[in-house]
């Protein structure tokens, strides 16, 4: 798999019970690895995806009372108007159109969201609570299976059950399926089977039809539809979503698919009274002859001005139209400004500017205005981590001593400990964020709810960083300024010297990364390490081992990032994932350790956190053991991430950026704006 722009980004989204024990396999059933820019997203890797599973037609029952009440005729309001400006324009405001960020931030103002991810875990909105296995409104039940259907394989995969397949029965036993398993007479073949009930809080279209499960029915098979592209990987997994009431659906999952987020696999609603006469291709098609969808949502669309703006309007029949929302009763969402920098779109007008139209390089500009009470300033966390890897076992001959003289430097923990002591790390993050992001000490930032106490830090302390090198051997015996590792005889005479002398790459795209490493060098220097710079294209630089110099396990230093998710992405760091030929026991030369790190408690936390389930006291122990283990073995250098930045009139009321939530229009219902 080629690796083809400046950054990874790895979204560690679900793990199965079975596929964190199966040899070779990532501890995900469909690892995703993407690359973009340091500012802009670009395009996404798809790191392996499971046969497309075969849905049948789903019977829905009708709703009990679809008449159209008379309008609510609340006490007229006088015009509460808000303007958004977005970074650019969606192609499409259907459902499973575009998935952009700006199609994304306009729909959370048609549709009601389901759920929403704050802090780093979910919370219901339009669902009453979500499903939980504590609760017993989700189970994971047993059910028989036979030769033909469709499971989910001990690799995370969807297959057919053939002779061959190797899977997880329902003891958790893992077995190769052969014809004797379901001959005459043998037991039933029993595999692990988890399923979810839903119920939607009691809403209405905005033409006065109450919203039902049958409309997420309906809304799912159009999702399962071949004409629609996103979300296919939670519809494969899917054996069954019927709904059970006027306003509960039950979701089902293949055999063996045991989801560590089933507690989403819920579909958003369409208005099936509106929509069901047109097919997926039409209403999904640039020119759809189907009309814009009722909304379920605070927010009515009036008008698309092409190339300019949206004109939204409050939706009358809003469910909590009687908490008196939406506050907004204009609401305006402009893209001709897209390419204008924040502090200009402010004073043209907007009173909210999203982070997609806000870059990094606008950071100065746009706290200066802040400073003069000209606008608001947000800073949250995008979930792009820059990082250092060790090369601590490098691929082949790289760093073999006694074969091109060469230590393996960075074996031990201490040395890798000492190098992070003396890494500057809040120097980078006060040039290159300009003081506003913070300094990262494993994979999670420290706010993360599963961020152990005792985690270790590493802060900035070149003056113990010395000593430590002092004591693990590394001295300066010939007064250059950098240290030699030393050996001596039994009488303490130095019989040999080796310069401490170590490269420190990343990819030539990157200005910000060339910068971060010209200053940890020169804190390295400091330190007595001599430190090689040194930049490689970006298609090289990420390409899949063993030819890349990062992938191949050929470097002593690298610098590059990751994007993470709600999840704590301690996958990232499993042995079983280290780079390098798989007939050598290594996971792949396709695969996301290039570190090279091994450490068999580290494992087992992180096996182990993967195959719990959130909510657990084995999800959270075993993460937090994990990242407690990772901080003090340091196999790279945490640094700190990349932010969303957002900025609004200083007149707006209850914006809430969460570094967890795609897009922080999130509760558009709820901003408000001081007359």
């Amino acid at each position: 798999m080629k690796k083809t722009a400046p950054i990874f980004l790895f979204f560690f989204l679900t793990a199965l019970l079975a596929a964190c024990q199966d040899e070779g396999a990532l501890p995900t059933p469909a690892a995703t690895i993407a690359v973009s820019s340091l500012e802009d997203d670009a395009g996404a890797v798809d790191a392996g995806e499971g046969d497309t599973a075969v849905t049948e037609p789903t019977a829905v029952p009708q709703p009990t009372n679809t008449a159209t009440p008379a309008p609510p005729t609340p006490t007229p309001l006088p015009p509460k108007p808000l303007t958004v400006c977005l970074g650019s324009e969606p192609t499409s405001l259907f459902l499973y159109g575009d998935d952009s960020l700006a199609a994304t931030a306009v729909r959370h103002a048609l549709y009601e969201n389901l759920y929403t991810t704050l802090n780093y875990a979910y919370q219901p909105q339009g669902l009453q609570k979500l499903p939980s296995l504590n609760d017993g409104d989700a189970r994971i039940g047993l059910v028989a299976v036979k030769e033909g259907d469709l499971i989910v394989n001990s690799a995370g995969n969807v297959v057919f059950l053939v002779p061959g397949v190797q899977f997880v029965r329902g003891d958790g036993e893992f077995v190769t399926f052969d014809r004797t398993l379901t001959a005459e007479g043998a037991a039933p073949l029993l595999m692990q089977q988890m399923s979810a009930d839903f119920t939607f809080q009691p809403m209405t279209w905005s033409d006065g039809t109450p919203v039902t499960a049958a409309d997420s029915v309906f809304s799912y098979e159009i999702a399962a539809s071949p004409d629609i592209t996103v979300g296919q990987e939670k519809i494969e997994r899917t054996a069954s979503y019927e709904a059970t009431g006027d306003l509960s659906v039950t979701w089902t999952g293949l055999p063996g698919f045991l989801d560590t987020e089933y507690f989403t696999n819920v579909w958003t609603p369409l208005p099936q009274h509106q929509l069901a006469q047109f097919s997926a291709a039409e209403l999904v098609a640039a020119e759809s002859p189907a009309p814009q969808p009722l909304s379920s949502g605070p927010f009515v669309l009036d008008e698309w001005q092409r190339g300019e703006a949206l004109v939204l309007r409050n939706n009358s029949y809003y469910y909590r139209a009687d908490a008196g929302l939406p506050h907004i009763t204009e609401l305006t969402i402009r893209f001709d400004l897209a390419g204008e920098t924040a502090v200009n779109q402010i004073a043209a007008g907007c009173d909210i500017v999203t982070h997609d139209a806000v870059t990094l390089a606008q950071t100065p500009d746009v706290l200066a205005a802040a400073e003069a009470g000209e606008l608001l300033a947000s800073f949250v966390s995008n979930n792009i981590f820059e990082h250092i890897d060790f090369g601590i076992n490098s691929w082949e001959n790289y760093g073999d001593g006694e074969r091109n003289g060469r230590p393996d430097w960075f074996e031990g923990e201490r040395i890798r400990q000492a190098i992070t002591l003396c890494t500057n790390r809040q120097q980078l993050v006060d040039e290159i964020t300009y003081g506003q992001s913070s300094i990262l000490h494993a994979y999670i930032p420290d706010e993360h709810p599963l961020y152990p106490a005792e985690a270790q830090s590493w802060d900035y302390d070149p003056v113990a960083g010395n000593s430590l090198l002092d004591e693990i051997g590394l001295e300066d015996t010939d007064g250059d300024g950098f240290r030699e590792l030393v050996e001596r005889d039994l009488s303490a005479t130095i019989v040999a010297t080796t310069t401490m002398s170590i490269t420190l790459g990343t990819n030539s795209e990157s200005a910000i990364r060339l910068r971060v490493n010209e200053l940890v060098a020169a804190d390295l220097a400091a330190c007595g390490i001599q430190v090689n710079l040194y930049d490689v294209n970006a298609d090289d630089w990420f390409d899949d081992g063993p030819f890349s110099p990062l992938f191949g396990r050929r470097f002593d230093l690298a610098t590059f990032a990751w994007r993470t998710d709600i999840y704590p992405p301690c996958g990232l760091y499993l042995s079983s994932n280290v780079t390098g030929p798989e007939e050598r026991g290594f996971g792949g030369w396709s695969n996301i350790n290039a570190t090279g790190w091994i450490d068999e408690a580290y494992d087992v936390a992180c096996n182990a956190a993967l195959a719990a389930l959130p909510g657990t006291p084995e999800y959270a122990e075993n993460h937090q053991t994990a990242v407690q283990i990772f901080t003090e073995e340091l196999p790279i250098i945490p640094l700190f991430h990349y932010l969303k930045t957002a900025v609004t009139q200083p007149t707006i009321r209850n914006f809430q950026p969460d570094a967890s939530q795609p897009s922080e229009l999130w509760n558009l219902a709820e901003i408000d704006i001081e007359e």
